[in-house]
C-alpha cells in the first residue's frame, strides 16, 4: 500500500456503541480486547442496530483478537458497532467510499 492509499482509510479506538460511517465504506479490519470475561461486539450495515447485522465477533477474556479480511466486507448504508459484554475497546479500520462519514 502506497502512502497516498492509507491516507483513504479511517481507523478508531471505540469503547462503546458508535456510528462509524453514515454511508458506503469497506470494514478492513477489527481488534477486540476483551476484560475479565468473554467479549462480543455485533457490527451493522446502516446507522444504528435497525441495519442489516453482518457479524458477531466474541474473543476470550483478557485477550486482543485481530480480525481481519482477505476482502473487503462492504456496507451500503453505513457502519455502527453495537459494543456487548466485557469489552475494554476494539480498534476498527474501514474505508469511506465517495462520501462524507464518520471520523477517527
Amino acid at each position: 500500500m502506497q502512502v497516498d492509499e492509507a491516507k483513504e482509510y479511517s481507523w478508531k479506538w471505540i469503547t462503546g456503541d458508535e456510528l462509524l460511517s453514515h454511508g458506503r465504506c469497506e470494514l478492513c479490519l477489527i481488534v477486540l480486547t476483551s476484560s475479565d470475561g468473554n467479549g462480543d461486539v455485533t457490527l451493522y450495515d446502516g446507522e444504528n442496530t435497525n441495519g442489516r447485522q453482518i457479524c458477531k465477533f466474541e474473543g476470550l477474556a483478557n485477550r486482543s483478537v485481530p480480525f481481519g479480511f482477505h476482502h473487503h466486507i462492504y456496507c451500503r448504508r453505513g457502519l455502527y458497532i453495537d459494543v456487548g459484554s466485557n469489552v475494554t475497546g476494539l480498534l476498527v479500520q474501514w474505508k469511506e467510499l465517495g462520501h462524507k462519514g464518520g471520523g477517527n
